[in-house]
């Protein structure tokens, strides 16, 4: 069985709306802040998976590369929720 575009786009949709719930739903805001690398990874997955299915002989790259830019951006995101949420809680 292999992956469609389909397929690939349900899963990260599905990654996007758990990680937005999850954010929604969680009351601190270092949880919250917490649950945005999940939106990133569905947002980093679809683009992984059009680059995969668009590129007629060509690069799959693009996708992957943007992904991984996506997770960086992440970490990075969460790093700078927490240093900001770890500031509020000291005063």
């Amino acid at each position: 069985m292999s992956a469609t575009l389909i397929s690939v786009f349900f899963v990260a949709g599905a990654l996007v709306a758990v990680g937005a719930f999850a954010a929604a739903w969680r009351r601190d805001v270092t949880a919250a802040v917490a649950t945005i690398p999940v939106m990133f990874a569905g947002a980093g997955m679809a683009f992984a998976g059009v680059a995969r299915f668009a590129a007629a002989g060509g690069s799959h790259l693009l996708g992957q590369e943007f992904a991984v830019l996506l997770a960086i951006a992440a970490v990075a995101l969460v790093a700078l929720g927490l240093g900001i949420a770890g500031r509020e809680g000291t005063r």
